[in-house]
């Protein structure tokens, strides 16, 4: 665990020192892709690491917004007009469609268990009315062939 977000603040650091190195050099949010998609994964996992009570993680994810503001500022002042708020759009983006991913995984994994559920269910049935028509049926012919004495 502690393996985990070592190596989440390690590449939010390796992430935020090559946004910084690129911000006053592009013109879109685009080609810094592969860079600003670690910060915000290492973010995320830092943040719900540090939520869940971890001392290291909470002081890790301060440092990390106070080189946010430092990255805005390079955005703002450095890149074409518009990078901050594209790269806004950009992490509320991602956000999204990972929410949408893990909503998605989610309902699979309730399906899946609601047919598991649904088929030893139906089994259970089928075997219990196999048994009840069984046991009528020996019961039917036990009759009849007692039926004469």
């Amino acid at each position: 665990m502690i393996f985990e977000a070592i190596a989440a603040i390690k590449i939010a650091n390796e992430a935020i020192g090559a946004i910084k190195e690129f911000a006053g050099h592009v013109s879109s949010v685009g080609e810094m892709g592969p860079q600003l998609t670690k910060l915000a994964d290492a973010k995320e996992e830092i943040e719900r690491k540090a939520k869940h009570g971890d001392m290291e993680c909470f002081f890790e994810l301060e440092k990390i917004r106070q080189k946010e503001a430092e990255i805005k500022q390079m955005f703002i002042y450095s890149g074409r007009a518009g990078l901050w708020d594209d790269y806004c759009k950009f992490i509320a983006n991602r956000k999204q469609m990972k929410e949408n991913e893990r909503k998605r995984a989610e309902a699979k994994r309730l399906a899946k268990k609601k047919a598991i559920k649904d088929a030893l269910t139906y089994g259970a049935v089928g075997i219990a009315v196999l048994g009840i028509v069984g046991g009528a049926v020996a019961l039917l012919l036990f009759i009849i062939s007692n039926r004469g004495r």
